[in-house]
């Protein structure tokens, strides 16, 4: 029993690593983005000149402190700073110290939550004051991304290359494996989610609600559309990094813990 546990447990952590590595993969081919991927290491810079929008992943193959100064170069030529994702498929003392030897420190340790997706379970009934809308347009991308924005307390001074990144969800191929959903309150963009769908795994990022409609349970109302997308979309897995504040809302919808990131970043602000 033991060992099948373990077993399980290992299978979904490939899977929750699987969906977010290809995940990262298409963010860094999306039109506002760029990517590096040599040696072990995939860079991604999304131009967006926030810490938590551009990421490392992967173990360098070789040298760690000649891939730690890689990554580095990349994002200097970039301009943005970064955040450092380790993984324990990926984690390695010698590249630990090479990071704090750059500079970058340890910022948070989000879980890994993973949730089954049991067919034909339906989903929150949302009340007459909640519509929650998928993003089909240019117009829609700006909603979803400044809603972003404020849900995540970032300026508004990055509106217009996070903009850019989030219409780039919009194009093929891109929107067969994204979905870019705002959640409205009355009519204010109140909450954001994306989707990615990866096989039969399905992640959830940037699900943010902006302050001044929390603590009215719609973090949970779009949190269930989310699932129900994932779930009529042939997934039968989904997975997130949670935050401090959204790690209650996910275990009570029933996510459970699968393992820890380590987040590395010389940015204080990162987390």
């Amino acid at each position: 029993m033991e060992q099948r546990a373990e077993n399980l447990c290992g299978s979904m952590m490939k899977k929750a690593e699987g969906n977010f590595s290809d995940t990262l993969g298409l963010l860094g081919i999306l039109p506002a983005s760029r990517r590096e991927w040599r040696e072990g290491l995939l860079c991604v810079s999304t131009g967006v000149s926030i810490a938590d929008q551009n990421f490392v992943w992967g173990s360098p193959e070789g040298d760690p402190e000649e891939g730690v100064v890689r990554a580095v170069s990349f994002f200097q030529e970039e301009g943005v700073p970064f955040t450092w994702w380790i993984s324990p498929s990926t984690d390695s003392p010698e590249v630990r110290k090479a990071l704090v030897r750059h500079g970058l420190k340890e910022r948070c340790a989000p879980p890994a939550m993973v949730l089954d997706l049991p067919p034909g379970a339906a989903s929150e009934k949302l009340p007459p004051s909640v519509t929650v809308r998928g993003a089909f347009s240019s117009e829609d991308a700006r909603t979803w991304a400044l809603c972003s924005l404020e849900g995540f307390s970032s300026g508004r001074e990055h509106e217009e290359t996070f903009s850019a990144f989030a219409a780039g969800f919009l194009s093929e191929p891109f929107r067969q494996s994204f979905r870019l959903v705002t959640l409205f309150y009355g009519e204010s963009p109140a909450a954001t989610a994306l989707v990615s769908l990866r096989g039969e795994t399905a992640g959830l990022y940037f699900f943010s609600t902006v302050p001044a409609f929390r603590r009215k349970g719609l973090g949970r109302m779009l949190l269930s559309r989310c699932i129900e997308e994932a779930r009529a979309s042939g997934c039968s897995l989904m997975t997130l990094q949670s935050s401090p504040d959204g790690y209650p809302l996910y275990l009570r919808a029933g996510f459970r813990d699968c393992f820890r990131f380590s987040v590395f970043s010389a940015d204080p602000d990162a987390c």
